[in-house]
């Protein structure tokens, strides 16, 4: 429920921002006169001829600002709300440079932790008075678009939690006076807050944690190389199986998704039984899921035929049919730091920045999925 909501109300928010902006590149001042057919647009103009007024006037009874008699105000209301017209504050707040819109670039709002951040943003943003413009990629590869795209609308900063932000776009806005949070990434700019899970140190612990389990043909179930947790989390996995003495064996997918670690599942299970992993660390919950669902099918125990830890703590993960070994992201913790940041420059002061990224670390949840849980 919280993944659709979020995606609705990301294409609703893009969707009317859109639409704004067509209005404001058509040189109108903007209202859309909901009693209209589609297409139809009354202005200010269209207010000031019924009401026999400058648009000038009118303009100052909704602003509140310049002085207006009571009694013109009243009848401009009135006129106004006859015709159906109210002004629009997005397309006002364009043209007077004063826009209350945070850009977020993002994907996979499939995946319950994405969704998670979102909603906690949007809410948080809310108590600020500002409003998101979302931009969704469908995969973390091939975001420059909507950078570029983010960059070319007029608001207070972005938030990027999706692909990589070049130097060229951490600059840029930079010079504009624009600010940059980037969210389990980096952005290799002075000028930017980046904060992210210590994912590489995470992967190390969940190759020690099976390592001293008892593993003797550990593996990790991971994403694409363009998802960079992913990559931060295989890499950590990767070195710590090299101080064990083992090698990593990584079996990359093309999405972090359920399907995908069915898709594992079948292939563990398509090895001969004594060639088959006693070990998965998988990049995230939704893999190690999927990858125990499929098992289960075919009467393959958890932990007692292969151990499993998964990544994101999800609600899901805690649940009986499951109770999986894990590790929570700081996800309160980050999206506050977020939050002061962003309310900091909307406030007109000056919060640190550094090109290198603020880490936290995940926390480890042992449940009954490691054969020392038992």
């Amino acid at each position: 429920m919280v993944t659709r909501l979020a995606h609705r109300y990301a294409q609703g928010v893009y969707s009317a921002c859109a639409h704004t902006y067509a209005q404001i590149k058509d040189g109108d001042d903007l209202v859309q006169d909901k009693a209209l057919s589609p297409g139809t647009r009354l202005t200010s103009w269209d207010v000031a001829r019924k009401a026999g007024v400058s648009q000038s006037l009118v303009s100052r009874a909704f602003s509140g600002n310049g002085r207006v008699a009571a009694e013109t105000r009243e009848h401009i209301l009135k006129v106004a709300a006859d015709l159906g017209w109210q002004p629009n504050a997005l397309a006002r707040s364009m043209v007077s440079g004063d826009t209350p819109l945070v850009a977020i670039v993002t994907s996979r709002l499939g995946y319950a932790w994405r969704a998670q951040v979102m909603s906690r943003l949007l809410e948080a943003l809310d108590r600020l008075a500002l409003r998101p413009l979302v931009f969704h990629a469908r995969k973390d590869a091939g975001t420059d678009e909507l950078l570029a795209e983010a960059l070319s609308w007029q608001t207070k900063g972005v938030i990027v939690s999706v692909g990589s932000v070049t130097p060229e776009f951490a600059e840029a806005l930079h010079k504009q006076g624009r600010f940059l949070v980037t969210l389990n990434r980096g952005a290799d700019h002075e000028g930017a807050f980046s904060i992210a899970t210590d994912n590489h140190r995470a992967g190390m612990h969940a190759a020690t944690a099976l390592t001293e389990d008892g593993a003797r043909r550990p593996i990790m179930i991971a994403g694409p190389d363009d998802a960079w947790a992913s990559r931060m989390r295989a890499a950590g996995y990767t070195d710590a199986m090299g101080q064990h003495g083992k090698r990593a064996v990584v079996w990359h997918y093309p999405d972090l998704s359920r399907e995908y670690g069915k898709t594992a599942g079948a292939r563990f299970l398509a090895l001969p039984r004594l060639r088959r992993p006693d070990a998965v660390f998988a990049a995230n919950d939704a893999l190690a899921l999927g990858f125990m669902d499929h098992l289960r099918e075919f009467g393959v125990r958890v932990p007692d035929d292969v151990a499993l830890i998964g990544f994101d703590d999800l609600p899901e993960a805690s649940y009986t049919p499951y109770r999986l070994t894990t590790f929570r992201q700081p996800l309160e913790v980050m999206t506050d730091r977020i939050v002061d940041f962003v309310a900091e420059r909307v406030a007109g002061r000056t919060p640190p920045t550094s090109a290198d990224i603020t880490y936290v670390p995940a926390t480890f949840v042992p449940r009954a999925t490691l054969r020392g849980d038992q």
